[in-house]
């Protein structure tokens, strides 16, 4: 009798399908961790842009043309820093108008395809000199609100709260 080396068929069979099991699995632990990372930057940069809001309303007071406040406002797929330019700003809704309002420049951001709003309670946050005071959706009775951020599929989400007091956390 004589033996012949090598593999047969099944056990072939049976190392490429462990392989493309093994692959498929690698690829789909990679795009979720993928979504992760994706959620969790535009976290911090929507976090960035509300302190950013803050800190230039502490300095309107050096500005030639004073605004009453800066805030944020987020929209469909997109958030970015307003000046409210309100005639009196006593009487400022502290919601932002297309019409009377001005965008910073250089704020505008588009959130990543695979991301969108969620159902959060805060679309406008405006922080009013000196102290600052914040208005979450024009309102200053809020004592908190919050922004959600999720992913298209719905599996994955982080949310921003936001007091009435200024202070930002996240979970």
């Amino acid at each position: 009798m004589s033996f012949r080396k090598g593999f047969t068929l099944i056990e072939t069979l049976v190392v490429v399908g462990v392989l493309t099991l093994m692959t498929s699995l690698l690829v789909l632990y990679n795009r979720t961790g993928e979504r992760q990372i994706i959620l969790l930057r535009e976290k911090a940069r929507l976090i960035g842009t509300i302190f950013r809001a803050k800190s230039l309303t502490l300095n309107t007071f050096i500005e030639d043309e004073p605004a009453c406040g800066y805030g944020v406002h987020t929209s469909q797929g997109e958030y970015f820093i307003y000046r409210d330019k309100a005639i009196a700003c006593r009487t400022s809704d502290h919601v932002y108008t297309d019409t009377t309002d001005e965008i910073v420049a250089g704020t505008l951001v588009r959130l990543d395809a695979g991301l969108r709003f969620g159902g959060g309670t805060v679309t406008d946050m405006v922080f009013v000199p000196p102290d600052p005071k914040v208005f979450l959706n024009g309102r200053q009775g809020f004592t908190e609100g919050e922004i959600i951020l999720e992913g298209v599929d719905g599996k994955s989400s982080v949310t921003i709260q936001v007091n009435n007091a200024g202070q930002i956390s996240a979970e």
